[in-house]
C-alpha cells in the first residue's frame, strides 16, 4: 500500500479520527492554527488542528512521513520545531504520523516527548492531561515497508552477510560491491535503507553497523517466513556417518556444499542434539542423493537437501571438524525454519558465536 502526497492528509485525518472518536468530552477542529501564520511558514507543516478536552485547549502541528524510521522522524520533528520557532508558537504540541512507525521510531518520539500515530491506529498521544496509548494493532503497511526488496532481495542479502560477518568493520561502497559481487548502486540502496532504520551510520571509513542485533533479528523474521521446500531423503546411516560422507563428497567437488541448520549449529555451539541433517548443495539433488545412497521419502526424512536461494548462502563458509558449514549468520537464519529445537539452537548460537560478550 503506497500513500501518495495527494491523499495522505485524508488518511491522516481518518486514522486520527478513529483514535479520538471514543474519547469523552473531546472535540477536534482541523486546519486551525489559532492565529494568522505567514503562508511560507504554514507550508512547513502538513496539518494543524485544535483539540478541546475537559475544558482544556491544545493546538497541534503535525508532519506526515512515508516511512516511520528514526531518520525520517528526526527530520519531521526538526521541521515542526522550525515551524514553531518561525511562527512564534512555542506552546504548540508536536505530532508525527506515518503508515508504519518502527519500534525505534516510536522510542525516538517518546524520548523527545512528541506524540505519534500510524495509519493502523497504534499511537501515543500525550498532551497535558490527555494521554492515549494503543499498541499491538495489526498494521497492513508493515510488511511492505519492512521487507524492503532492496534490503532482503538476494543481492541485498549478500551485503548483509558481509556486514554481519564482521559487524565492527566499516566498508566503503566500492570495496563492498567488489566483495559481494553486486553493483555499487545496490550497495548504495542497502546503505540508505540501513541508515534510515538507524541500524548503520556513515563514518569516514564507510558504512558501519550500529545495531547488528536488530538487523539480524529482523532479517531472520523475514527469512523464517519465506516459502521453504527442502528435498527430503532417508539415510540408513546415522547423522555423523552421513555428514562424514557429505564432507568426503565435497572434497572431490568444485561445486559448493555446506551443512546448515542444526548440523551447522552443533559445530559452532554444541548443545542441542539433532536427528536431521540439512545441507545446501549447488547441484541437482538426485546427484547428491545417488552419491550418498539416499532414498527419497515423503515421511521420516533425516536428510534435507536445500537448493540455495542465491550463491551468497555459501559466503564465509567454514570447515569445522572436517565438515563444510555455512557461516554462523546463515546458520542462524536457517534455524528459524526448524520447528523442533531450532529456536533453542539459534539462541545458543546467538549468545556464543554471534553476539557473545
Amino acid at each position: 500500500m503506497e500513500i501518495t502526497e495527494k491523499d495522505q492528509l485524508q488518511h491522516v485525518r481518518t486514522a486520527l479520527g478513529q483514535i479520538l472518536t471514543n474519547i469523552p468530552k473531546l472535540k477536534v477542529e482541523w486546519d486551525n492554527p489559532a492565529g494568522q501564520v505567514p503562508a511560507d511558514v504554514a507550508r512547513l507543516v502538513d496539518f494543524t488542528f485544535g483539540i478541546t478536552h475537559d475544558n482544556r485547549n491544545y493546538q497541534v502541528i503535525g508532519e506526515f512521513k512515508a516511512h516511520g524510521f528514526p531518520q525520517q522522524l528526526t527530520l519531521a520533528i526538526n521541521q515542526l520545531l522550525r515551524y514553531r520557532h518561525k511562527a512564534g508558537r512555542a506552546n504548540d504540541e508536536l505530532m508525527v504520523a506515518a503508515p508504519y512507525i518502527s519500534p525505534e521510531g516510536a522510542q525516538l518520539c517518546r524520548d523527545d516527548n512528541v506524540s505519534y500515530f500510524d495509519l493502523a491506529g497504534n499511537c501515543r498521544i500525550a498532551m497535558g492531561l490527555l494521554y492515549i496509548e494503543r499498541t499491538g494493532i495489526p498494521n497492513p503497511f508493515q510488511k511492505n515497508i519492512m521487507a524492503a526488496p532492496g534490503l532482503y532481495g538476494m543481492r541485498g542479502e549478500r551485503i548483509l552477510r558481509t556486514l554481519l560477518n564482521e559487524p565492527k568493520k566499516a566498508w566503503k561502497v566500492t570495496p563492498l560491491a567488489q566483495q559481494t559481487g553486486v553493483s555499487a548502486g545496490t550497495v548504495s540502496i542497502v546503505r540508505k535503507l540501513l541508515i534510515e532504520r538507524d541500524w548503520a551510520k556513515d563514518t569516514p571509513d564507510g558504512i558501519l553497523l550500529t545495531q547488528p542485533e536488530k538487523l539480524l533479528h529482523d532479517w531472520a523474521h523475514v527469512w523464517g517466513h519465506r516459502a521453504f521446500r527442502p528435498f527430503a531423503y532417508f539415510s540408513r546411516l546415522g547423522t555423523q556417518e552421513t555428514e562424514k560422507k557429505l564432507a568426503d563428497f565435497k572434497k572431490a567437488q568444485s561445486r559448493n556444499l555446506a551443512l546448515t541448520g542444526a548440523a551447522g549449529a552443533w559445530r559452532y555451539a554444541p548443545m542441542t542434539r539433532y536427528q536431521r541433517t540439512q545441507v545446501y548443495w549447488d547441484g541437482e539433488p538426485e546427484e547428491l542423493a545417488l552419491a550418498l545412497d539416499l532414498k527419497k521419502t515423503d515421511s521420516g526424512a533425516n536428510v534435507h537437501i536445500l537448493a540455495p536461494r542465491d550463491r551468497g548462502v555459501f559466503d564465509f563458509m567454514q570447515v569445522v571438524e572436517g565438515a563444510p558449514v555455512v557461516c554462523p549468520v546463515q546458520t542462524y537464519l536457517d534455524l528459524q525454519r526448524d520447528p523442533a529445537r531450532g529456536q533453542e539452537a539459534a539462541e545458543q548460537l546467538w549468545q556464543t558465536r554471534l553476539f557473545h560478550a
